[in-house]
Order: structure tokens, then C-alpha cells, then sequence
């Protein structure tokens, strides 16, 4: 074969190359758009539904249990029959799930169409990820197309996520159609743009093994999901928690000993796919964080509408794309890991270091640096990690292990997020009665401060109440929250950077061992 030749078949391999990637990066996206979209579209299908108060709890958490529930069994079920085929297979049925959403006449109907899309998403998902290793096989440009996927994927959802935002308001019917829209555009890429990939070699389907990760994570999750407003003593977590963690550690036993296990958990003896685990939980704990607190903050203390929110949120978005290309010419170069994750991990800290010390009237520009900052961490803690996600599982088993990356990060940011709330909310009110009382407030008194904060927090209206203490009372109530918010903060700060360190230890372990032998 001529140069030519050679040149153009290699240009020819580059384009086909990046077609798939951009196919699987629409593949991901429904995933991605649904938190940001049902969070404002529920609110109001639960209104025009008449749902009661368990009917709303149960229609705000079911997706997501959903794809805790059959993550593994679809990346499992996808290197047996064709990581393609199940990924295509899921974006059809979160096309049903958003159809049955959206028609839904009464709740039940709405929480099967959650549940529906739960399981699309769970699939369609994880095994675009998976997909990559078929899409780019040679380790360089595996890395350098992780990175790409991320990046496209952040600025897919930038993108779209306004959109939604903007059609959710409009009409919580047409906004559960977006994300399957783009599932089918996906769809319709992906069948001509992407290669099938399977492995002969899986052996049959670990039905028992599928079986106790769903009740584990299930159960888990939904243990940690009620942390933050039933506490964490209460039969609400503890039940649920003791079953999701009997599951799992059955899970874990019979995995270790089974011949052909649904997820390889000797697997995990590999010091980089343990600390790229353990990095996913910590850096989606960071995200929580970021995403769920410092916007909070910004609407009860500053009075940021939800738009302005999320234009304050970009400089950390915009981050994100351009540290996922960095990050992934780093993996690709041959940067260690135990430099990158470490150091992702300790600048998110850094970040919520720093914003820890926000005061009443502390301006905008002083969270650029920190989100900057959080969002090069980020890149550059979640490129490596899943990086070797993908890179690292034999053949056989690239879309468990692919797909299981999922979990870990659905678990930390649950974990943030719960963890994150309990702290600030269970300090908050604590304080604010001590204020109170130190300010000489009678329990009735006290009582009718907590409604004067209610009014103002959920509408802003408090003209019912006397304008000198409303003034007494926000200022009262604002002191505590920024006390509750630095803690939880620096303590959100502290545990990041504990798994840094852990993972630094868990990555040099291996180095160590490399340098022995």
C-alpha cells in the first residue's frame, strides 16, 4: 500500500472513529439531562396528578433506583448478547419510559414510566461507555476518546439542559420527551456509526449474583436518599441500610467464589481499577456538593433566581470541557495516576475549601477561581478513573465493569448529597433556636420565626409579618445557615481529601510492588 493509501485509509479510520464517538455521546445523554429536567417537571406532575405525599417522594426517587436496580445486569446482559444491541435496546425503551411519563393519566402510570426510563437509561448509558473500547481499541487514543466523551457530553448538557429547563416550565409533559428525542436521534446514529462488541467467552448469566447488587444498591441508596430529611438514626435508614448491606456482602461472597461472575470482584485486587472506584465516589461527592449546596446557598442567602444559578455555575462547566481534553492527552501520555486522582481530588477540596468562607454578601466573582478550580479536579480526578474502567476489564467483562462505574458514582453523589444536607441541616436549626433564645424569644416566638423563614425561603413574600422582626429574624436565620453551611463545607472538604489520600496510598502500593519486582 502506497503513503497515499495509507494516509487517506488513516484519515478514513479517524473520521469513522470520531462519527461513533459523537453516536455514543448521544447515547449518554438522556441519562444526563433527566436529574436536571425532572427536578423542575415533577413538581408540577405532581400537582396536575393530585399525588400524595409518598406518590411524589416515590415519582422523585424511582429512576434513579432504577438504574441502581439494573445497571449491572445490563452491562452483564451486553457483553453476552452485544454491548450494541443492549444499548440501542435501552434508548427504545427510554423512548417508552418517556412516552408513558409523559401521557400518564394518574400516578401510578407516571411511576411506571419512571421506572421504565430507570432501566433505558441504566442501559443505554453505561454501555455507551462501554462501547468506547470498540470505537478506539489502541490504549493512546482509548484515553484521549474517554476524554473526548466526557467533554462533548458536559457541553451536550449545558445545552440541552437549558432547553429543558426552559420546556419544563412550559409544560411537564413535553419535557419528559426531550431525553428520549435526543435517544432517538442517537439511536438512528448509533446503528449506522457503531461497532458491535461482545465476548463469546462470557459464559451463562449470573442471574443469583444480578439479583443481590440490585437489593443492595436499591436499598442502599434509598437508605442514604432519606438520610438528610429523616435522620440518620431513624428506621427509614437504618432498615433499608441494614438490607442493602447484606445484600451486597452476600453479593460480594458469592461473586468472589462464583465461576462466572456477573461483576469480577477479584477484579478489584488491581490497585488502579480500586482507587479509580474509590476517586468515583469521591469526586461525585464534590459534585454533589457543588451542585445541591453552593446553589442553595446562593438562592437562600443571596436571592439568585434558579436561572441565575445556572449561569453562575458555568465558569465550573466550562472548566470541566476544557480540563477533559488536558486531562486525557495527560492519561494518554502516560501521567501517572496516582498524581492525577490524588491531585483531582485534593483541588476539589481546595475549591470547597475556599468557598466555605463565603459571608452574607460575599460577590459573585470571588466563586469563580473555586468553581474553576472544582472543575479542573473534577477532569482531572474522572478521566483517569474512568479511563481504566474501560481500558482494564478482559474482554469478556468490559461492559460489567464499564457499567459499574455508574454505580459507584450514583452512590457518591447520594452520599454527598445526603451527608451534605444532614450536616447543614441538622446544625441550622440548632443554632438558629440558640440565637433566638439568646436574643430572648419566647416558643411561640420562635415558632412564628420558623414560618417567617418558611415564607421567605419558598416565595420571598413576607409582607404578613412586622418588618422589624422579619429583619430580626432573616439575619438571625442567615448567621445560622453560613455558620452550618463552613462546617459542612470544611467537613465535605476533610473527607474528599481523606480518599485522596487513600487512593494515593492504595496507587503507590502498586507502584511499590512494580519497583520490587
Amino acid at each position: 500500500m502506497s503513503d497515499t493509501a495509507r494516509a487517506l485509509e488513516g484519515e478514513r479510520a479517524r473520521v469513522v472513529s470520531g462519527s461513533a464517538l459523537l453516536a455514543l455521546v448521544g447515547a449518554s445523554l438522556p441519562m444526563n439531562l433527566d436529574p436536571s429536567i425532572h427536578n423542575i417537571a415533577v413538581v408540577a406532575a405532581g400537582n396536575a396528578l393530585h399525588m400524595t405525599g409518598a406518590e411524589r417522594s416515590l415519582a422523585a426517587s424511582l429512576g434513579t433506583l432504577c438504574i441502581a436496580a439494573s445497571i449491572m445486569a445490563t452491562g452483564s446482559l451486553g457483553d453476552r448478547i452485544g454491548r450494541k444491541k443492549v444499548m440501542l435496546l435501552g434508548l427504545l425503551v427510554t423512548l417508552a419510559g418517556g412516552l408513558t411519563t409523559s401521557l400518564a393519566p394518574n400516578a401510578t402510570v407516571f411511576a411506571l414510566g419512571r421506572a421504565l426510563s430507570g432501566v433505558g437509561f441504566a442501559a443505554s448509558f453505561g454501555l455507551s461507555f462501554a462501547l468506547l473500547r470498540a470505537v478506539a481499541p489502541e490504549p493512546e487514543a482509548l484515553a484521549r476518546s474517554v476524554a473526548k466523551w466526557l467533554a462533548l457530553q458536559t457541553l451536550g448538557i449545558v445545552v440541552l439542559c437549558v432547553l429543558g429547563g426552559y420546556v419544563a416550565g412550559v409544560s411537564w409533559r413535553a419535557a419528559y420527551l426531550l431525553g428520549p428525542a435526543v435517544g432517538v436521534g442517537a439511536l438512528v446514529w448509533c446503528l449506522k456509526a457503531v461497532p458491535e462488541a461482545k465476548d463469546p467467552a462470557a459464559g451463562r448469566l449470573d442471574v443469583l449474583g444480578l439479583a443481590l447488587v440490585a437489593v443492595g444498591l436499591v436499598s442502599t441508596l434509598y437508605a442514604v436518599s432519606n438520610a438528610a430529611s429523616a435522620g440518620w438514626g431513624s428506621g427509614e435508614v437504618l432498615i433499608p441500610m441494614v438490607i442493602g448491606l447484606v445484600g451486597l456482602a452476600a453479593f460480594a461472597l458469592w461473586e468472589w467464589h462464583c465461576a462466572h461472575p456477573a461483576f469480577p470482584i477479584r477484579s478489584f485486587v488491581d490497585p488502579e481499577l480500586l482507587a479509580g472506584a474509590l476517586s468515583g465516589i469521591g469526586f461525585n461527592i464534590g459534585n454533589a456538593v457543588i451542585a445541591i449546596q453552593l446553589s442553595l446557598l446562593w438562592q437562600y442567602v443571596y436571592r439568585y433566581t434558579p436561572f441565575e444559578v445556572s449561569l453562575g455555575q458555568l465558569p465550573f462547566i466550562a472548566a470541566c470541557i476544557v480540563a477533559a481534553s488536558w486531562a486525557g492527552s495527560l492519561v494518554a501520555r502516560g501521567v501517572a495516576m496516582r498524581l492525577l486522582i490524588p491531585g483531582g481530588l485534593i483541588a476539589m477540596a481546595v475549591a470547597l475549601t475556599a468557598m466555605a468562607f463565603s459571608g452574607e454578601k460575599t460577590p459573585y466573582f470571588m466563586f469563580v477561581v473555586p468553581l474553576v478550580v472544582a472543575g479542573v479536579g473534577m477532569m482531572l480526578t474522572q478521566a483517569p478513573a474512568a479511563n481504566v474502567f474501560v481500558a482494564k476489564p478482559p474482554p469478556a467483562l468490559v461492559g460489567a465493569i464499564g457499567s459499574s462505574r455508574t454505580a459507584f458514582g450514583q452512590f457518591g453523589f447520594a452520599l454527598g448529597l445526603a451527608l451534605s444536607s444532614s450536616l447543614i441541616y441538622g446544625m441550622f436549626s440548632p443554632l438558629l433556636r440558640q440565637r433566638l433564645e439568646q436574643a430572648g424569644a419566647t416558643p411561640g416566638e420562635q415558632a412564628q420565626a420558623i414560618g417567617i423563614l418558611q415564607s421567605y425561603v419558598q416565595t420571598g413574600n413576607t409582607d404578613k409579618f412586622d418588618a422589624r422582626l422579619v429583619h430580626e429574624v432573616i439575619a438571625n436565620g442567615t448567621t445560622a445557615y453560613l455558620s452550618s453551611y463552613r462546617i459542612t463545607m470544611l467537613v465535605m472538604a476533610g473527607l474528599i481529601t481523606l480518599i485522596a489520600a487513600l487512593s494515593y496510598w492504595i496507587l503507590a502500593r502498586k507502584s511499590h510492588v512494580k519497583t520490587q519486582v
